[in-house]
């Protein structure tokens, strides 16, 4: 008789023991690192309509409409975190078009170091992967973040829209996607990619496949809009070297 309680006993804690692990597990999996060094606090997407021009000696202008949407992450030391933890690196990489837009085809940006632009939409600049190493400060244009947290950005530039053939003696840039009647519909796209914040003590945190929308709303009536994601569900899992 004791002996068939002592083993009941034991199939229970068992049985909860199990039961609690799995319940963690699939906690952990659901909310990813609860606690970590550093956190994305928000994201801010700004969609400018853009043109490129092509020679035509026959009309005043002759452009190629092109829509950029700059993506800026904004990266927070966690105050809750009592150990002192520096960034070494963090990596954007996997892009994918879960829904390719209409009308342009979709290509990834890194930025430049030039005084006249954060960006530019050129073959040198056009990447599959884009690495920010930590530093003393953050300078987006030279792909360097604070190693105690800063900003990080990159583009999506929806590239050869329409072509704008006008002779007006004046061209609104923000005007650019009514003038070829193109709709907010038509441009919409859904964008995803990976994000690893990689620290100097060998830990790594990995989020995967976040997702935007983009352009930012109205962008067809106003030429520029912007948004600013704070209420991020962002999940990071610690990855293994």
């Amino acid at each position: 008789m004791q002996k068939a309680l002592n083993v009941a006993i034991i199939s229970v804690i068992l049985v909860a023991i199990i039961f609690t692990a799995l319940m963690l597990i699939l906690k952990y999996d659901e909310k990813g690192e609860t606690n970590m060094p550093f956190k994305v606090s928000k994201i801010s997407i700004i969609s400018t309509a853009d043109a490129q021009d092509v020679e035509d000696k026959n009309n005043k202008w002759n452009k190629i409409v092109e829509l950029d949407n700059d993506i800026y992450i904004y990266i927070d030391k966690n105050e809750q975190y009592k150990k002192t933890e520096t960034i070494e690196r963090v990596v954007i990489n996997n892009f994918k078009i879960i829904e390719q837009p209409k009308k342009g085809k979709i290509s990834i940006y890194k930025p430049v170091e030039d005084k006249n632009a954060i960006f530019k939409n050129n073959d040198e600049s056009k990447v599959e992967e884009v690495i920010y190493i930590g530093e003393q400060s953050t300078e987006i244009q030279k792909l360097q973040i604070s190693n105690q947290g800063g900003i990080i950005a990159f583009r999506f530039a929806n590239l050869d829209i329409g072509n704008l053939i006008s002779n007006e003696n004046q061209l609104e840039y923000k005007d650019l996607l009514k003038i070829i009647n193109v709709t907010d519909e038509e441009i919409k796209s859904k964008v995803s990619f990976d994000m690893t914040i990689e620290l100097n003590g060998g830990k790594k945190f990995k989020s995967e496949a976040i997702e935007l929308i983009i352009p930012v709303e109205n962008i067809v009536q106003n030429g520029k809009s912007s948004k600013e994601i704070e209420d991020l569900d962002l999940v990071f899992k610690r990855i293994e070297n």
